[in-house]
């Protein structure tokens, strides 16, 4: 794995070393509190979070990001209080729903991030309508949304996808694909070599990079996101 760290300072990598860190380390006592019984669910992002903390870094931090259930990077990364975040996942009153929704079906609108929708795929049409507001106010923002291989076989992923392909929407949606759709394999799920070949169904570019590969990940987007308003959406396979 190749690290190109551009123009980035040795400040900023220090920093995004430390932004890609601090979820891993609360992925760590979250486990040992589930082992304890003090915790009911924990959905874990260990090993994943550098799409995670690599996108949210790449964006402004009023653009709006719809994250799934094991993307802890892009709360930590969007600086969400801690002691509200454990709050929230102990199911205690003073969490940001009041503990309703536990693990991650929760958000937050002054760190712009939409509360999860456990059926995945209607994240990425939220997106849309978030990425539509920006165009019709013709602000210079993107939105984006993160989805998983499982996620593609949903007829919301098709619906989201030629939406935002034919409006021209200023959106960005990252697939997760980690081989499995819960217990699916993607060999059952699709027949296409790799799903950022979908892409290209929609009129839509698509870019596969290594998702564990932070600085390849902040540098895709953070490029990508720029150029957005005056091309079509970006499509990755992660």
């Amino acid at each position: 794995m190749n690290f190109d760290k551009k123009d980035l300072s040795n400040d900023q990598l220090i920093q995004f070393y430390r932004s890609l860190l601090w979820p891993r380390m609360i992925e760590e006592k979250m486990l040992v509190l589930l082992r304890q019984g003090k915790i009911s669910k924990w959905f874990s992002g260990i090993g994943q979070e550098a799409i995670s903390v690599g996108a949210t870094l790449a964006l402004d931090n009023d653009e709006w990001i719809m994250p799934l259930h094991r993307n802890l990077g892009v709360f930590t990364t969007r600086d969400m209080p801690l002691h509200q975040l454990f709050m929230q996942w102990q199911g205690a009153q003073e969490g940001y729903s009041k503990g309703r929704e536990r693990s991650f079906h929760f958000g937050n609108s002054e760190h712009h991030i939409c509360g999860m929708i456990s059926h995945l795929g209607p994240q990425l049409a939220i997106a849309d309508g978030v990425a539509l507001a920006h165009k019709l106010r013709k602000e210079k923002k993107v939105s984006l949304a993160f989805t998983g291989d499982g996620g593609t076989s949903e007829g919301d992923f098709h619906e989201a996808l030629n939406v935002a392909a034919v409006w021209d929407l200023p959106v960005i949606f990252i697939i997760e694909n980690n081989g499995y759709g819960l217990s699916t394999p993607v060999n059952e799920q699709y027949r296409c070599i790799s799903l950022v070949d979908k892409a290209k169904g929609y009129g839509m570019e698509g870019v596969q990079i290594d998702g564990n590969n932070l600085l390849t990940v902040y540098d895709t987007i953070r490029e990508r996101g720029i150029v957005l308003n005056t091309r079509n959406p970006i499509w990755w396979n992660a």
